[in-house]
């Protein structure tokens, strides 16, 4: 085996992924090879080449040149060494060695790898177009369709996507989302787009408003409650309702709790105690 080659034995080869690969980058290899037996199920092997493929657009992005993973397939030792000899004679642009412990979350460390690579990039993009298999991206919100009813900040289980208490808002950490489709997928709109890429700007760790709307004031107290635009789409699709005529409907434009003053003080409405 080649000197400039360093061994490391894993349980399975789909075991590791980007944390690994850029991680040993950003420390100092030129290359990562990741030898299969021929015994791997071939959605392993898919997998291991979509992910392989998002690393080296992130070096690729970054302007570190070359090839610097490479997925092997060796069925005997003389193959294995032909091919470790080609890999080693041929060196790619590498960044000084990190200096970052190693986490034991894995996106903790790929967030160190990043701001290695990031640090020492030849070249420095604003943002770089990732494949659909991504772990990094933004979400693009379409505001017409959208009506800041906040089921995808529900949905988010990397707290990517957040809400204001304050005001109507829908924000967004770049950082934090890992392209899971949860968000699209439970938006009752279908207003969320995926759009996989690494952001290299310090915006990327920053909370940023994808949506904000003008609140909708309780008719009775005056409370915001709601969107104007959230309500107002209520108000359309249950006007036609036999159930949502008159004050039934008036109600709609209350908070919950004028809702229910105005039911037990209105002298005109039906009590459930008083049916015999």
């Amino acid at each position: 085996m080649p000197a400039n080659v360093i061994p490391v034995p894993v349980w399975h080869t789909a075991s590791i992924g980007l944390d690994v690969w850029l991680g040993a980058i950003a420390f100092g290899a030129s290359k990562v090879a990741v030898l299969t037996t021929g015994e791997e199920a071939p959605q392993y092997l898919d997998a291991l080449r979509e992910q392989m493929e998002v690393a080296q657009g992130i070096l690729g992005g970054l302007g570190y040149t070359g090839t610097h993973l490479v997925l092997l397939r060796a069925d005997h030792l003389k193959d294995l060494d032909q091919e470790l000899a080609l890999l080693a004679s041929a060196r790619t642009g590498i960044p000084p060695p990190a200096r970052f412990a190693v986490a034991q979350e894995k996106r903790a460390t790929l967030e160190f790898s990043l701001d290695h690579l990031i640090e020492h990039a030849p070249t420095r993009a604003e943002a770089i177009d990732l494949p659909a298999a991504s772990p990094f991206g933004s979400i693009e919100v379409n505001k017409d369709r959208c009506t800041l009813c906040l089921s995808c900040v529900s949905a988010c289980p990397a707290s990517a996507l957040q809400d204001n208490t304050l005001l109507p808002q829908l924000r967004f950490i770049e950082k934090n989302c890992v392209q899971c489709g949860l968000c699209a997928i439970t938006c009752p709109e279908d207003a969320i787009e995926l759009k996989p890429r690494l952001l290299i700007s310090p915006v990327r760790k920053e909370a940023r408003v994808l949506n904000e709307m003008q609140p909708y004031a309780c008719v009775r107290c005056g409370k915001p409650f709601g969107t104007l635009k959230a309500i107002e789409s209520m108000l359309g699709k249950l006007a036609g309702h036999s159930m949502f005529q008159g004050a039934a409907l008036e109600r709609l434009k209350m908070c919950a709790d004028c809702r229910v003053i105005d039911i037990y003080s209105a002298t005109d409405e039906a009590k459930i105690t008083e049916i015999r």
